[in-house]
């Protein structure tokens, strides 16, 4: 049955019957027999997948920017104490790095099952974006900072809430617990997705291909697939007598060569290409009972990230010029 994208131009999830031949089970006794449309393009260089759009931004950028358009409303009731600076990618990189399966989370970050990309390996190896952007340290000093705590004890009832209400309101940041449910569900579908994605015999295929491609990297203990990739072994990047030196806080020149060979060898076997077309096939059959948590949702999510993006630009102070 063709699926269209009325999704995307609507923002109402479109559900129709489909074909019991074709459903994906995703780990559950239910039959996966709805068809969903897409909620955004295909785009395999974003690695933009079906319910990407049902997916709330990350929460410490969304309570910065928050904050930010909080600040001449608090300041009219007598706290004048901006927000530190920060960014918004850093600020996204850290709730990625926070939101992971490897915590327990069962509905990761969409950014943990996304393969490096080149742009990353040249310059992070395997490190991941750095979160130096999310000013970590500059956030906890003012966020618990004594008098700071003392002037907002000091307001009347209900001034502050009215303060940060408003800046909801104004960015559109107020999530129904339904749109946080399909939120929710829409990270754990898709990671499910990625995870069996992998299982697929073309997927499996140019696994060995990117796996043949990367023999000269010299990596001893070299998985079966991209995925397990960096291996325990470059975690021990050096032994100084009996002492080991894991994995450097920064990417050496050894680890941005193994992962921009690791890059163009799943480009080469054609991995990457296989990967994205399993994961995207997946995810457009769910089950009847997730269908109608995705219907409560919001596929207006792209939106209201790109107002957030926007306001932390033009509201949140400089960053250092050394921040990434």
């Amino acid at each position: 049955m063709q699926i269209t994208n009325r999704v995307a131009k609507t923002g109402t999830l479109v559900v129709v019957l489909a074909g019991l031949a074709t459903a994906v089970v995703h780990g559950l006794p239910e039959r996966a027999d709805v068809a969903v449309a897409p909620t955004v393009e295909q785009d395999s260089t974003a690695w933009a997948m079906p319910l990407d759009a049902f997916v709330a931004p990350a929460s410490s950028k969304t309570t910065y920017a928050e904050d930010l358009v909080a600040e001449p409303c608090l300041r009219k009731a007598g706290i004048d104490d901006p927000a530190p600076w920060a960014t918004a990618a850093g600020l996204q990189a850290d709730d990625d790095a926070a939101d992971t399966a490897a915590r327990a989370n069962p509905a990761p970050a969409l950014a943990t099952t996304r393969p490096l990309t080149t742009a990353l390996a040249e310059t992070r190896g395997y490190h991941g974006p750095s979160v130096a952007g999310a000013n970590q340290e500059g956030m906890r000093k003012w966020g618990y900072d004594p008098d700071r705590q003392a002037a907002f004890a000091a307001l009347p009832d209900d001034v502050a809430a009215r303060c940060w209400k408003a800046a909801r309101k104004t960015l559109g940041t107020t999530l129904r617990g339904t749109e946080q449910t399909a939120s929710e569900l829409a990270q754990r579908l898709t990671y499910l997705a990625a995870l069996d994605a992998r299982q697929d015999d073309p997927v499996r295929t140019a696994a060995a291909g990117w796996r043949t491609c990367m023999a000269p990297s010299g990596v001893p203990d070299l998985p079966e697939g991209p995925e397990g990739m960096p291996t325990p072994s470059m975690h021990v990047s050096a032994r100084d007598g009996d002492q080991v030196v894991l994995f450097s806080d920064d990417p050496g020149k050894a680890e941005v060569a193994v992962a921009e060979r690791d890059v163009a060898c799943q480009e080469s076997s054609g991995y990457r290409s296989a990967l994205y077309a399993a994961e995207w096939e997946r995810l457009l059959h769910i089950t009847a009972t997730d269908a109608a948590v995705l219907r409560k949702g919001s596929t207006r999510q792209p939106q209201v990230e790109a107002r957030l993006d926007r306001v932390i630009a033009r509201l949140a102070p400089a960053a250092p010029t050394d921040v990434d």
